[in-house]
């Protein structure tokens, strides 16, 4: 009996543990830059060989691929499962190598020999400078996805914003508690965006490819993007598009009016889902925005009051919940 308990310990520890992992998604090669897309790998040291590098993702998933270059001195690019929490990507050469490597979130870049003319090809993008960009991905531009809204309003109606009854609504950052004052708690796998009266907007290019309404949601909308990405609309009021229908970036595709679905206040709840998987945003805005000054100082402020902010809610929900307890407690004492 005691075999089966310890068997049984050791397959929920081991299942723990892979569930945890991250993904590694797409790897290409294109003007002397190896680009790497994941959710959530830690590239650990490089392992610089004589005609080999070997970049190991830790907490990391893959199949075993390759793929073949065409380069005067990368050969191929190969990688698969190393161990169980970690995977090798090796990139083999003909002779003598030089490399540089840069990270923004959720990727990877090698550069053979160096990426600086790479990075000021990137930044140099005019749309760039427009304050109602959010983020960029996998070489695509987002904006915000509500109309008319500049920058530093979308700080303040997301990140910078407390909800009246942030117990019950939850504040607004992606990994934020949800329903943990009912005493089963969960991870916001959104970001929200405070605003009522408003019409939401893609963010990027892309398809409608669903269009539902349920009691927690509201109605919501989903859009596929290239290179596996997808977006997610939710507690819309009216939907505006139908399914099949393209869409440009800035195209309206809804509308905030009061609260829908489980949302206390009117608010959009929108997700970012490389390979169809919620990742936060809010590292890919402050990559975005850490070269423009004013912007950048807020994105720090607020970061700090949103650490008050959960320190202080989590009293809140604390409290609520003793307070339960004891109410609870005492009414089954008052039947004896």
């Amino acid at each position: 009996m005691l075999k089966k308990i310890n068997y049984f310990l050791l397959f929920l520890l081991l299942f723990s543990r892979g569930s945890e992992a991250g993904n590694l998604g797409e790897i290409f090669f294109e003007n002397a830059m190896i680009t790497i897309h994941h959710n959530a790998c830690q590239l650990k040291s490089p392992l610089k060989e004589k005609r080999k590098l070997i970049l190991p993702l830790d907490k990391c998933a893959s199949r075993a691929q390759k793929i073949a270059i065409s380069h005067p001195n990368l050969k191929q690019i190969h990688w698969a499962q190393h161990d169980r929490q970690t995977v090798w990507i090796v990139a083999t050469f003909s002779k003598d190598y030089q490399y540089e490597i840069t990270s923004s979130p959720y990727q990877y870049r090698i550069c053979i020999p160096f990426c600086q003319k790479n990075q000021s090809i990137m930044r140099h993008n005019p749309e760039r400078e427009s304050s109602t960009m959010m983020f960029m991905l996998k070489d695509m531009l987002f904006q915000i996805p509500l109309q008319g809204m500049l920058i530093d309003e979308f700080l303040e109606r997301s990140i910078g914003f407390v909800p009246q009854d942030v117990m019950k609504d939850g504040l607004p950052h992606f990994g934020a508690k949800r329903d943990d004052w009912l005493g089963s708690s969960r991870k916001h796998k959104g970001y929200d965006i405070y605003a009522n009266n408003i019409n939401v907007v893609a963010a990027a290019k892309g398809t409608v490819i669903k269009i539902r309404q349920n009691k927690i949601a509201g109605r919501y909308v989903k859009l596929y993007h290239d290179a596996q990405l997808y977006t997610v609309y939710v507690h819309l009021k009216t939907v505006l598009v139908e399914i099949g229908q393209q869409v440009k970036r800035g195209e309206i595709i809804g509308r905030i009016e009061g609260a829908t679905g489980n949302a206390v206040e009117p608010q959009l709840h929108f997700e970012i889902k490389p390979y169809n998987q919620s990742v936060d945003p809010f590292p890919l805005i402050e990559h975005f925005y850490q070269d423009h000054r004013q912007i950048a100082y807020k994105i720090t402020k607020y970061k700090k009051t949103l650490s008050a902010s959960i320190q202080k809610r989590d009293e809140n929900v604390k409290n609520f919940r003793l307070r339960s307890f004891s109410s609870h407690s005492n009414h089954l004492y008052s039947n004896y």
